[in-house]
């Protein structure tokens, strides 16, 4: 069986990653789960069978941890506190209280910390305290200071941006002040003019550049995520991503907006020369969130291990990812990397291509190695849930950055990815879950 799980969309430049979640598996703490966002549909593929893959990543084990199972399993029971919080937060701004509106600083859910860290300026409101004591039943919660509201550092984020100065910007997770990527190694922040409104500190990430991720490796249908891909009209090589059914029902899979514009023909890595490849086209952009869909034939299985395995595991959830979270790439160019740490949500940019997106997922290698290659676009970007062989979408590859030995491949130790729960619901798509 399978279910659909409605979202919106928000998208970038280099890699995939998808969004909110539901548990799976057994009884360790599950995020939201909105029963409006799922749909049971029957049917499993009859023309090939999954090689089903319980090995989890192949990469060492961060943190101290034993094992990636008690990683993921950790950083799932801190997420399903953190969601409820964050949702929170969100609704007291939404009711336009001063105090809320005002103090939601950012959050940060590393499982290396073995806890939530929630930063807040000013007092904290009741509704949302009431959260956090019922989140502590379950796992630690420290509540912060913070300098500055999410809201304020991300309108700020998008000025700094839209001026020109930066390739990219974020706000802190910390409240702190607003992170910006620079291009220039020897940058300083007085060499930088502040936008009109734009007050609050800043730090400098230097020598960024944000390269779109052109480039296991023939798949057939029904297609899984994190399959090569080729676009007949411009000859770029992508990565296939998460299966969803679009607003009309249609089957496709989400891929990075720039691998391909409307009504571009896909064919899956056995090549553009022959029909029997041909996936489909193009039928929804949003450049801004660099995705897209592409019309096919696709199902809710995923790729892991290197670039010609054909092992897979399902996708079972949809999950938001945080600052502090592991999560992995899977891209057909550099097949899956799971020592990722996400370093900062909300980030805006324009990459070296001229495209300019906005609230999307930074990230980069916690061991400084390779976490994306060229080719690696469009493909799905997940966590692991508490079993070896099923995983929670979170994102869509959308750039690179910081460029780093990949083995022989064009990589970097950064990456970009727009978040699959954003990108769903601005197309009113659903993402396909067994």
């Amino acid at each position: 069986m399978q279910k659909r799980i409605r979202l919106h969309l928000m998208v970038l430049s280099v890699v995939c990653a998808l969004v909110p979640f539901l548990g799976a598996g057994t009884a360790a703490a599950r995020a939201l789960d909105d029963p409006d966002l799922t749909r049971r549909v029957a049917g499993t593929p009859v023309d090939k069978t999954p090689a089903k893959d319980d090995t989890g990543p192949r990469d060492p084990v961060p943190g101290g941890f034993a094992s990636w199972n008690a990683l993921f399993t950790e950083q799932t029971r801190l997420n399903g506190v953190a969601d409820r919080i964050v949702s929170a937060a969100e609704s007291a701004e939404s009711a336009e209280s001063a105090e809320a509106a005002e103090g939601y600083g950012g959050i940060v859910v590393d499982p290396e910390y073995h806890e939530v860290r929630l930063y807040w300026r000013g007092q904290v409101p009741r509704a949302v305290q009431d959260v956090i004591d019922v989140g502590r039943q379950t796992a630690p919660v420290s509540v912060l200071p913070a300098a500055h509201s999410r809201a304020q550092l991300l309108q700020e984020a998008e000025k700094w941006t839209e001026a020109g100065q930066v390739v990219g910007a974020a706000p802190q997770p910390d409240g702190s002040g607003v992170q910006l990527s620079v291009a220039g190694q020897d940058t300083t922040p007085d060499q930088l003019q502040r936008p009109s409104g734009a007050t609050a500190p800043i730090t400098l990430e230097r020598g960024e550049r944000f390269d779109p991720a052109y480039s296991r490796q023939d798949d057939i249908p029904s297609y899984y995520a994190g399959g090569r891909t080729w676009n007949k009209q411009t000859g770029s090589g992508c990565t296939s991503g998460f299966a969803v059914w679009d607003k009309y029902g249609s089957p496709g899979y989400l891929t990075a907006a720039h691998c391909g514009n409307l009504w571009n023909q896909f064919y899956d890595g056995g090549g553009t020369g022959s029909a029997a490849n041909y996936m489909g086209p193009v039928t929804w952009r949003v450049s801004h969130r660099d995705a897209a869909i592409v019309q096919a034939n696709a199902t809710a299985d995923v790729f892991d291990g290197n670039s010609s395995a054909s092992s897979s595991n399902r996708v079972v959830a949809l999950w938001k990812a945080y600052v502090g979270n592991f999560v992995c790439n899977s891209g057909a160019s550099l097949g899956e990397y799971c020592l990722i740490k996400v370093t900062e949500t909300g980030w805006s940019g324009t990459y070296t291509n001229g495209q300019y997106v906005k609230h999307m997922v930074r990230a980069k290698s916690s061991v400084g190695g390779c976490a994306v290659a060229h080719g690696d676009s469009g493909g799905p970007v997940y966590s692991y849930t508490n079993w070896y062989d099923e995983v929670a979408a979170q994102g869509i590859t959308s750039a690179i950055s910081k460029p780093v030995y990949c083995g022989g491949l064009d990589g970097g130790r950064v990456i970009v990815f727009s978040r699959a729960w954003d990108v769903a619901l601005e197309f009113g798509a659903y993402v396909m879950v067994h």
